[in-house]
């Protein structure tokens, strides 16, 4: 019985459990994202969704030797709770939910994983336990954040504003309309700066210019920066497979 799917929740514990013992599996692919604000225009399931959209159609060049795993929706997004909505945990408990998922796929017989990285504050915490899983586990592990798949000769030549992957702006409005348009919310209305209360001054300045450079975005800037990840991102799946 082969797998059923490039997404490790939709097969049977027998498909995986086979791929497993033939060898014909080999790696495991783990979206990290958020559920947080995106300004005024983009839904907050953002990160998550595209985290996952671009491994599923990295692996999927590679299958059935890679799967991915459930993205994490949770990651540290303290930064953000000034807006209602954004779910946060604290550094040490998202390391410790990664650590947890690596180790459940090892306890399972998958000795090599990616971790794909999809919103920005999770970067600093997995880099800092990447040794300390590699040791306590005694697998391969990695992690990469998607965006740097973009030099910055590419970013300047697709995005007006140059910001990338620069939170809700033309970069990350640009992917939602390219892949998943029913979660861009976009309208004539000006930013609602006596409705929106920011604590931090620079978060605030930043939040007002993303909303305008969002206005930059389009579908096809978000195709070809969307597929490019994938190009990148299933050279670094067929590099850890082999």
């Amino acid at each position: 019985m082969s797998l059923l799917s490039v997404r490790l929740e939709e097969n049977t514990r027998r498909a995986i459990r086979r791929a497993i013992r033939a060898g014909t599996l080999r790696a495991a692919v783990v979206p990290l994202a958020s559920t947080e604000q995106h300004n005024e225009h983009l839904a907050m399931s953002h990160d998550a969704d595209c985290v996952a959209w671009i491994c599923r159609q990295a692996a999927g060049r590679v299958f059935p030797a890679a799967v991915v795993t459930p993205v994490v929706h949770f990651g540290i997004s303290e930064h953000w709770m000034d807006h209602p909505g954004t779910l946060t945990l604290t550094p040490e408990t998202f390391a410790q939910v990664v650590y947890e998922i690596c180790d459940s796929l090892r306890r399972g017989g998958i000795g090599r994983i990616l971790l794909v990285n999809g919103h920005g504050g999770n970067r600093r915490p997995i880099e800092a336990h990447l040794e300390e899983f590699r040791a306590k586990l005694g697998i391969r592990i990695e992690f990469c954040s998607y965006w740097e798949a973009y030099s910055s000769g590419f970013v300047k030549r697709w995005l007006e504003s140059g910001d990338c992957p620069g939170h809700s702006g033309e970069f990350e409005t640009s992917e939602a309309m390219a892949i998943f348009p029913q979660s861009v919310h976009m309208d004539e209305e000006a930013y609602p700066a006596g409705e929106v209360r920011i604590t931090d001054a620079k978060r605030a300045a930043d939040d007002l210019h993303f909303f305008a450079t969002a206005r930059l975005a389009s579908a096809e800037k978000g195709r070809v920066m969307m597929e490019a990840a994938v190009d990148w991102l299933a050279a670094r799946i067929e590099t850890l497979i082999r």
